[in-house]
């Protein structure tokens, strides 16, 4: 059998690159406007390892506090405030890049922020910090800036030239044939080999979950303590091989229900449940052609 082919689907960041070489979108942002776009072609929060994103982090926060006349108390506060910010990061701002993260602050400075951020009983927009540089001071200007990019998003998006939108949508539904193509792929791959190709990504996981659910036969995925315990371990291991102490112990401290894990905790169920459906199509001789027709 030929080597297993995996899909790449093009996410909203590769059309978004494609559209920054597009002159015709460009030329209808204003200058501020254009570099929120470009901000947004960044690699995003969720590629991030955890100790890459705090690194990136700890440097764009040391210069945001001196930009908005933030003095920091202690290196202790810096160190707590990376590790808060970091999981709020990668749990509430995911799709946001680290562009976007100076960018935010940035704007708020200006005031460009000031439409979308909450106001002061005299009727301004609260900037602040009150000398109070905390996870809910970072929220408040991320929410905004939210606002701000979606807006420059749309009127990006509204400026593509019609053709442009309808080869989308073709693009789509071929798209759409090629998922089926790769899960039988994979299917074919374990049927012959008993275990899933090598090299077998995420994304292509992912795909053959979708194909799965979209004619009935994937099962809820669910996370059980044993997934919760093996990554958690997993991660312990990690930590230690790689001699950092501080995310050690903290781990040790959250234990297997750590926020942090149950991303790659679910990723391991999700694993899990395909693998066991698909040895159930094999075993009990299921003829998937009746349930995945290409046309």
């Amino acid at each position: 059998m030929g080597e297993l082919t995996t899909y790449k689907p093009q996410s909203a960041i590769a059309i978004r690159r494609q559209m920054a070489g597009n002159p015709v979108v460009m030329r209808v942002l204003e200058p501020v406007e254009k570099s929120v776009f470009l901000a947004s072609t960044a690699k995003p929060i969720s590629d991030y390892e955890d100790q890459d994103l705090a690194m990136d982090l700890r440097k764009a926060l040391i210069l945001v506090a001196k930009d908005v006349g933030y003095r920091s108390t202690s290196e202790a506060d810096m160190a707590y405030l990376v590790v808060r910010v970091s999981e709020i990061m990668k749990r509430y701002y995911r799709v946001l890049t680290m562009r976007d993260f100076r960018m935010a602050f940035e704007m708020s400075i200006t005031g460009e922020l000031d439409e979308y951020l909450p106001k002061g009983r005299d009727g301004m927009a609260d900037r602040g910090h009150y000398q109070q540089f905390n996870a809910e001071y970072v929220c408040k200007i991320l929410n905004a800036y939210k606002f701000k990019r979606a807006a420059v998003l749309k009127k990006a998006n509204d400026a593509l030239p019609v053709d442009e939108v309808h080869a989308d949508a073709k693009l789509v539904a071929d798209l759409m044939v090629r998922q089926k193509q790769i899960f039988l792929e994979v299917l074919d791959n374990y049927r012959a080999n008993g275990r899933f190709p090598d090299g077998m990504t995420p994304i292509t996981e992912i795909i053959c979950c979708d194909v799965l659910s979209a004619c009935g036969m994937m099962p809820e995925v669910v996370v059980t303590a044993e997934e919760q315990k093996a990554i958690f371990q997993r991660t312990l291991n990690h930590y230690a091989r790689i001699g950092n102490t501080w995310d050690l112990e903290r781990l040790k401290q959250a234990g297997p229900g750590a926020d942090a894990l149950q991303q790659k905790a679910f990723t391991l169920a999700r694993r899990k449940a395909l693998q066991s459906t698909i040895e159930r199509i094999i075993n009990e001789g299921v003829d998937i052609a009746q349930y995945i027709k290409i046309d």
